[in-house]
């Protein structure tokens, strides 16, 4: 046997241990991206990442003070300057308090991007209720157009009684404009819950 018809053999043999290496990784790869989206929404449930801010708490009689923390950060290169009107707050349980976020694109394009809240810490985020926000609306501004979002929330009076300081965060994240969704009916987009705000 010749060193051409040897390095033939190895070559082919090579070829089939490859395939047969590629299958249990594509597989595998293949679960991974179909367990993605439940892993990722176990993840935000347990942060507070994400999850639907309008949900049913009242108003009630005031109860002991917390103070809120206002965050945000434009992820990746977004030109989209914000920042909220009151950094800190203090809020009595059971009662509504408002703030609102500026907004101000830095660039000459017009720019499209989706906003995302967070609310940590984990106990907070199942107490805490927006009656209006911009969660999740998609957002288009104009170049140097400067826009401003109110934010009506609630805490609720069971919030564990350690906690003492909430932080709403907000992160923008750039989108396609092809891949814009305007007037969504989702529960949670300001606009659904503009009545409950005013």
């Amino acid at each position: 046997m010749d060193s051409e018809q040897v390095a033939r053999e190895r070559r082919s043999k090579n070829r089939q241990l490859l395939l047969y290496l590629m299958i249990p990784v594509t597989l595998i790869m293949f679960g991974v991206a179909f367990a993605q989206v439940p892993l990722f929404r176990i993840f935000c449930q347990k942060i507070g990442f994400g999850q639907s801010p309008l949900t049913d708490v009242s108003e009630s009689e005031g109860g002991r003070e917390v103070k809120v923390l206002f965050t945000g950060v434009a992820a990746g290169n977004l030109p989209v300057y914000f920042r909220p009107k009151r950094s800190i707050m203090t809020a009595h349980l059971g009662q509504k308090f408002e703030n609102a976020y500026n907004f101000v694109n830095m660039s000459d394009d017009t720019v499209y991007f989706r906003p995302v809240h967070s609310i940590l810490p984990e106990d907070a985020a199942k107490k805490f209720t927006m009656t209006k926000c911009f969660c999740f609306d998609d957002q288009m501004m104009l170049p140097r157009e400067e826009k401003t979002f109110p934010v009506i929330s609630i805490l609720s009076k069971e919030l564990n009684d350690e906690i003492e300081q909430v932080t709403l965060h907000y992160t923008l994240f750039e989108k396609n404009p092809a891949e814009m969704e305007f007037g969504r009916n989702v529960s949670n987009v300001a606009d659904n819950a503009a009545g409950a705000g005013k």
